[in-house]
């Protein structure tokens, strides 16, 4: 398995300056949505929400997001009991190590994590046929890990260098990248799944997507922190970034670029 490199390097992308924005702070408790309510007087009755026509006749409610769109990801490393535990993604990473990447959402949505190669086109990581038939499809608290399964994990050799991870993640699925998950998912054979894991994304693909989310949209926050409980006996400790999209349209989507870097 090809080499995965460790530094969170959040590039196109601006930090939040707004102490009043942080993304954490978005990400688990998002303040109530300041958008202008129109009067309405006592004696109307309550309002009927606007349905939309669907196929077969039946209407249903035009969904509306009333949280901002958010993602968590952080970097794992096996350490010496065989366990994995987030670490710092500006560590230079060593020959032998091994890694995970852990992604959660506070909202449903669809995510997409491609990884670039030598040749400059993006490899498909996530969706994963092993997951869900290749769903990419993400729940709120439903946290996923790259490379899915058990044993899942990038495991460093002797060439040094750094690659990139471009993570998508959005409230509606993306037109371009589903072209591609289901041209080659039909009835979840083997072979559908060789073909899922060879799976690659055009680089002007990848410029387009970044391009069209302006990072004055996106907010950042890294944290790196450590709590001991009150009776002393547990320490936590957490080491993630947050990135936070405050727009509730139904239309809204985040990208973050992952650069990690391997030493020998």
């Amino acid at each position: 398995m090809k080499p995965l490199m460790a530094m969170a390097v959040l590039s196109s992308v601006m930090w939040a300056q707004d102490p009043g924005l942080r993304a954490r702070e978005l990400f688990y408790s998002p303040p109530p949505d300041a958008t202008p309510q129109p009067a309405v007087k006592k004696s109307l009755p309550a309002r009927i929400p606007q349905t939309r026509p669907v196929p077969g006749g039946v209407p249903h409610a035009t969904p509306v997001a009333n949280v901002p769109l958010g993602l968590r990801y952080s970097v794992l490393k096996r350490d010496d009991t065989g366990k994995f535990v987030e670490v710092d993604p500006d560590a230079t990473f060593r020959s032998g190590d091994r890694i995970r990447l852990h992604v959660d959402t506070n909202t449903p949505g669809y995510l997409y994590v491609v990884m670039q190669g030598s040749s400059g086109n993006w490899r498909l990581l996530f969706p994963s046929s092993d997951v869900d038939g290749g769903s990419n499809r993400i729940e709120k608290g439903a946290a996923q890990q790259i490379p899915s399964g058990d044993t899942g994990q990038f495991l460093f050799d002797q060439q040094s260098g750094t690659e990139k991870l471009f993570l998508v993640l959005s409230r509606k699925p993306e037109g371009d990248l589903d072209k591609l998950i289901y041209s080659i998912t039909g009835g979840g054979s083997s072979s559908d799944k060789k073909l899922m894991a060879q799976a690659t994304v055009g680089d002007d693909v990848v410029h387009r997507l970044r391009e069209e989310v302006k990072s004055r949209d996106l907010v950042f926050e890294k944290v790196d922190e450590m709590s001991i409980m009150t009776n002393g006996s547990e320490v936590k400790t957490e080491k993630a970034t947050y990135v936070v999209n405050p727009s509730r349209t139904d239309d809204a989507r985040l990208v973050v670029d992952v650069a990690l870097k391997h030493g020998k």
